[in-house]
């Protein structure tokens, strides 16, 4: 079994616990580009940003398994210029996919009824004068997330929900159930295990302080919850007129 992960902490922290006995092949890419390995592979599941689901409806969505965030902890943060009565351009930077490039600016629009210039910015230094909004691991090392604004926050405020960031899909409807089975009470075997999976990551003392002390914050098991929030993301896509029409999302 293949499975597609992005590369970013929260996704290391879940492979750390899958089993290791199971003869998972684990690969690790950009977020934007894990919908399309099942193009290729197509037996194999993935862990894609949640929005992808509106460009592949056909993909089999586990029911049981997904990268949620409902607090300070997210995978993405802004970044804002102290004092700033006006924001003007923000600059994209990171592991970016479809989530953040739709979601940014329709936050912004819902929550504070401003249409900010999202910019992407590939270059290598960071320019202090200027707004960021940073997706992924550069968060953790470049950046200091306790003056930033949590993304996931942000989102689930707008829906009354958790953001689920993450979901598992796949083609193959037989391999995603034997991957839920793989994955039950994902959510006890993480607090567990927590001590270890977090050491392993390499990160300054206090993100792992940071994380350890929010880890109630972070979902992997799907409830109720976090079913209705995909469909909350998908309506909130429609009515801004990203598409055209309602679809049902297959839950296995």
């Amino acid at each position: 079994m293949k499975l597609f992960l992005p590369d970013n902490i929260y996704s290391s922290i879940l492979e750390s616990v899958l089993p290791k006995d199971s003869q998972m092949e684990i690969i690790k890419t950009e977020s934007a580009l894990l919908a399309k390995q099942l193009e290729n592979y197509t037996s194999a599941i993935a862990l894609v940003p949640s929005l992808e689901i509106i460009n592949h409806r056909t993909f089999f969505v586990s029911s049981k398994v997904a990268l949620t965030f409902d607090g300070i902890l997210s995978n993405s943060y802004f970044y804002f210029q102290e004092g700033e009565r006006e924001i003007g351009n923000v600059y994209m930077r990171g592991d970016l996919s479809i989530n953040e490039v739709f979601l940014a600016k329709i936050l912004f629009k819902e929550r504070y009824s401003s249409n900010i210039e999202f910019k992407i910015d590939i270059s290598k230094e960071i320019n202090k004068e200027q707004d960021y909004f940073v997706v992924g691991n550069e968060n953790y090392i470049s950046w200091d997330i306790k003056n930033g604004i949590s993304f996931s926050d942000q989102v689930a405020e707008t829906l009354n929900l958790p953001y689920v960031n993450y979901i598992i899909v796949s083609k193959d409807k037989e391999q995603l159930e034997a991957f839920n089975k793989l994955s039950d009470n994902i959510d006890s075997v993480i607090e567990d295990n927590l001590e270890n999976s977090i050491s392993m990551l390499g990160l300054k003392p206090e993100i792992e302080r940071l994380i350890k002390e929010n880890i109630n914050s972070i979902y992997f098991e799907l409830t109720q919850n976090e079913l209705d929030s995909v469909n909350e993301l998908i309506k909130l896509i429609y009515y801004h007129g990203i598409i055209d029409d309602m679809f049902d999302v297959k839950f296995i």
